[in-house]
């Protein structure tokens, strides 16, 4: 994989000029002044949870206040095994393979160095894997200070509860799509998937598929169009009687999913259910052999959506950001 015209992230902020001591010329003797470098309760931890597009979104912000730097910063990232790890930000930061522990999955970052008056963010992006599993997230922050002692900051744990969800239809008339999806505060989400075989592609195999895993969870069907392999659905969550408009397409080489409500967490655990059951009939079916053959089409430096599934090989750029990847 190689990186072509990628955007500039921004840069860091300049590290200030350390100030060692100040120097105070007496007529009668010089006399020296040292500044003593305070660091406790300078360095802080902020931290967020919340769903973002199709998936959640875990901020770990670490802020140095003080006047001089922190080194030997490392971060260590407890998440249940409920999530995958989809992508992270900034992508020039390394991120190793979590460590399997019991019920936890464990995430080691580490940094040399966090220079005074600074910060650093991470952003790491968890798709949930299924419905009716709770989930959690903690973080452990340590570090050593200018006088070499090491101190520790700790979030409280997120927990998070991916209940299984109730979809009752409601009909409603097509000319009602374009209203609803214009709403204030509606919000959008996509899964794009793409199927990695060198057998000629079967658009009609995998519209029939969608349909289907759409009609199985009791969805309305409100229009369709086969000749452009457009499906619109629409339903209701028993629980929290909100609606969701549900479009299923095959474009460019690519079977997508898209869900529109004003919930965003109900967004999630509808797009993960049927993300989640079509993924299953390929796999039962036998349409691919392994779950390597399905590849998400999400952008990895940005996490904007691929214009379309390449051949193998194939680099491809993303719209978004001009970064150029290669999927298999």
């Amino acid at each position: 994989m190689t990186k072509k015209k990628q955007k500039k992230e921004p840069e860091e902020p300049h590290p200030q000029n350390l100030v060692i001591f100040k120097s105070k010329v007496d007529k009668k003797q010089d006399k020296f002044t040292f500044e003593t470098i305070d660091q406790e309760d300078k360095i802080k931890l902020a931290y967020d949870f919340q769903p973002h597009g199709g998936h959640y979104r875990y901020s770990i912000q670490l802020n140095n206040e003080s006047l001089a730097p922190i080194t030997s910063v490392k971060i260590k990232i407890d998440y249940s095994k409920s999530f995958t790890l989809t992508r992270s930000y900034p992508p020039t930061i390394y991120i190793p393979e979590p460590i399997d522990e019991k019920k936890m999955l464990k995430l080691n970052i580490e940094f040399d160095e966090l220079n005074e008056r600074s910060s650093k963010q991470i952003n790491l992006h968890f798709t949930p894997i299924a419905l009716g599993d709770k989930g959690e997230i903690k973080t452990v922050i340590t570090y050593v200070t200018t006088k070499d002692f090491v101190r520790a900051l700790n979030t409280n744990p997120i927990e998070i509860m991916l209940d299984e969800i109730t979809i009752i239809p409601k009909i409603i008339p097509s000319t009602y799509i374009r209203e609803f999806s214009q709403k204030q505060g509606m919000k959008r989400a996509i899964k794009s998937i793409g199927i990695g075989k060198l057998e000629e592609y079967d658009t009609e195999l995998y519209f029939n598929l969608l349909e289907q895993v759409f009609i199985r969870n009791h969805l309305q069907l409100i229009t369709k169009d086969p000749a452009k392999k457009v499906l619109w659905y629409f339903g209701s969550d028993l629980e929290s009687k909100e609606d969701v408009l549900v479009i299923g397409q095959i474009i460019a080489n690519k079977i997508e999913i898209i869900v529109i409500s004003t919930n965003h967490h109900i967004l999630i655990s509808f797009l993960t259910l049927f993300t989640h059951e079509f993924k299953e009939h390929l796999l039962i079916r036998e349409i691919v052999s392994s779950p390597e053959q399905i590849y998400e089409l999400e952008c990895k430096y940005c996490g904007a959506i691929l214009p379309y599934f390449p051949n193998k090989g194939e680099e491809i750029a993303c719209k978004n950001c001009n970064f150029e990847q290669m999927l298999w």
